[in-house]
């Protein structure tokens, strides 16, 4: 995990500058938070001025409960760099079939962050399965946040992708870089956390999901699951996620993506 930056002359004077123009001091100390400086430095720096009702939700992010007590089918990529897990058998393959057959009615094409169409970038298209009056595109959702023991109120609208021959998404990271349209994607749910994404079918050719800093690809198979980390446990972002959906040389994939964000209503993990 990268070592906390010094904060700087230049960090100090724009602490300043914002206390002094009357901003949040929370929205402040957030955005510290989100530059990779640790809770006691903040507050050392902002004395007076910082707000302590936030450090009930500033604690080290702590693994999901499945990571405590792992199921057989389980499985932990041997990397440093990030932590990702790969879960066999997370669906049937009937479900799967079942899931997939109803969200090809649904698609349209996909957007990126922010809400800008990238016809280069992100060639696939997508639909949201809380859009859809279908038990069975709710029970996914519903599953994923149970396996993983976290609480639904802290996870993002379950997203399906469907991509043909040639379409892909380019490498990139899941989490809000400061400098990115974070402002429109509810920063006042703070960052994402975890990714769980599960390949609803198989045997098309390419459309692996690339882990560039490892240089891994995972294949896509019948109702395996992959989910990791998008940030160290000081909440900061490791760019060590990088990776990319593969562009899909025959036939064609589909999977779900439901991503998860450091606040919510409640408790973080579930009873």
């Amino acid at each position: 995990m990268p070592s906390e930056p010094p904060f700087d002359s230049v960090a100090r004077n724009w602490m300043k500058t914002q206390i002094e123009r009357g901003c949040s001091r929370q929205e402040i100390a957030d955005i510290l938070f989100r530059q990779g400086f640790s809770i006691d430095t903040v507050r050392k720096q902002m004395g007076a001025y910082y707000p302590h009702q936030i450090e009930k939700t500033k604690d080290p992010l702590q693994p999901p409960p499945i990571l405590r007590n792992p199921p057989k089918n389980l499985f932990k990529v041997d990397t440093p760099k990030l932590d990702l897990y790969v879960l066999e058998d997370f669906m049937s393959a009937k479900q799967c079939d079942q899931v997939a057959s109803l969200l090809r009615h649904h698609l349209k094409p996909s957007l990126v962050a922010g809400e800008i169409k990238e016809a280069d970038y992100r060639t696939s298209r997508t639909c949201y399965l809380g859009q859809l009056r279908s038990s069975i595109a709710m029970e996914v959702p519903q599953r994923i946040c149970k396996t993983l023991g976290i609480n639904p109120e802290y996870a993002e609208s379950a997203q399906a992708q469907n991509y043909e021959v040639g379409q892909q998404f380019k490498a990139h990271r899941d989490y809000f870089d400061f400098n990115s349209p974070y402002q429109q994607n509810g920063p006042e749910f703070g960052n994402r956390t975890w990714t769980f994404m599960v390949y609803l079918n198989e045997g098309m050719g390419g459309g692996g999901t690339k882990f560039h800093v490892i240089n891994q690809t995972f294949e896509p198979r019948k109702g395996r699951a992959l989910f990791w980390n998008n940030l160290y446990p000081n909440r900061k972002p490791n760019p060590d996620t990088k990776h990319s959906g593969e562009p899909v040389t025959s036939g064609s994939k589909m999977i779900i993506t439901m991503w998860f964000r450091e606040y919510g209503a409640g408790k973080m993990f579930l009873e």
